[in-house]
């Protein structure tokens, strides 16, 4: 693994913990945790800025919210999160395909 993949993999994990997603550690405790589990935490936190994003959009549109800032930020975490999830998507997809190409 090169310098810049490393370092690549770290500004990930930064931008995961930013947005309130678990980053998988090597700890024994979370051992126990399997990729799947944390792969599906990671989609339901996700989901959850999402709709935390439709609801305040709907609470300034009907009126019952004047924080617009709030709002803005609320949809630009929501979107930030989609973002990485699609880009941790796609480093999954190439590693697997990698893994495919390997010859046994």
């Amino acid at each position: 693994m090169s310098s810049g993949q490393v370092a690549s993999e770290r500004r990930v994990a930064q931008e995961m913990r930013t947005q309130g997603m678990e980053v998988p550690r090597s700890d024994s405790a979370d051992s126990a945790k399997t990729f799947s589990d944390i792969l599906r935490n990671s989609v339901e936190t996700v989901n959850q800025h999402q709709h935390q994003a439709d609801t305040a959009i709907k609470e300034l549109v009907a009126g019952r919210s004047k924080n617009i800032h709030e709002t803005m930020l609320t949809i630009e975490r929501a979107d930030t999160s989609l973002k990485l999830m699609m880009q941790v998507r796609n480093k999954i997809l190439e590693a697997y395909r990698e893994i495919m190409r390997m010859q046994v």
